[in-house]
């Protein structure tokens, strides 16, 4: 009889084995077929129709107290130095701000979130997969708090150049 279910054990031990076995060769292979990814190239961007959108931040870092606020032409055509210009310049970098915050805020309850669900997982797979998606969102929410602090020293070296050329704060609201 001990011999019988000793057979039996070391049978599914193999039979679990070739299962894990077949198992992974299965998800290489799925793997392979998701791995499909297009490269991009200037002359697909030369192609398409309309704008094109980039979400993100450079890889270059620039002191902000050192350079000068965007100057951008503004959508209505306002000459640098008027005081429309100074008006829209200081309401881009401030609406910037307001939507860095809010980015910022989801995040932070993004984080909350995750590393709850983080703590009270406890199947292997999810446990891991909650574990880079926190780390991920980690990560956003420290680019996100470094962008709002360089927006912040933007509107800043706005503010002081402004005060520079004699421009009335009136024009920066």
């Amino acid at each position: 009889m001990r011999r019988f279910i000793i057979f039996i054990l070391l049978g599914g031990i193999l039979v679990a084995q070739s299962s894990l076995v077949e198992l992974s060769k299965k998800e290489k292979e799925r793997r392979k077929k998701i791995k499909q990814t297009k490269v991009i190239t200037n002359d697909d961007l030369k192609n398409t129709p309309g704008g094109i959108n980039v979400i993100g931040t450079s890889s270059r870092t620039v002191n902000p107290s050192t350079k000068a606020p965007k100057e951008t032409s503004g959508k209505k055509g306002h000459q640098k130095g008027s005081r429309e210009w100074w008006a829209e310049q200081s309401r881009i970098i401030r609406e910037k701000i307001a939507r860095l915050k809010n980015k910022i805020k989801e995040l932070e309850l993004k984080v909350n979130s995750l590393s709850t669900q983080f703590l009270i997982e406890q199947r292997p797979f999810e446990h891991a997969r909650v574990k880079s998606e926190l780390e991920k969102a980690k990560g956003d929410l420290l680019r996100a708090k470094n962008e709002l602090k360089k927006a912040e020293q933007e509107l800043e070296a706005l503010y002081n150049k402004a005060r520079k050329e004699g421009i009335p704060p009136g024009w920066l609201r």
